[in-house]
């Protein structure tokens, strides 16, 4: 009987375990795909930053 009880208690533990990492991997997922989006939001602020320093800082000097 005692013995039923740890390896329950053990089971649930384990299935807590895995039910945790799930969460885990599926919050990983979504920081992955945030960190995409990010990434690609500063490469095109890049290119709009170089855009405006063409426009309007290398013109300037060229008057």
């Amino acid at each position: 009987m005692m013995g039923t009880i740890v390896e329950n208690a053990k089971d649930v533990e384990m299935v807590r375990k895995v039910e945790e990492m799930e969460q885990l991997k599926e919050e990983n997922q979504k920081l992955k795909q945030d960190n995409e989006m990010l990434l690609k939001i500063v490469v095109q602020m890049k290119g709009t930053l170089n855009r405006m320093v063409s426009r309007y800082v290398l013109e300037e000097s060229k008057r």
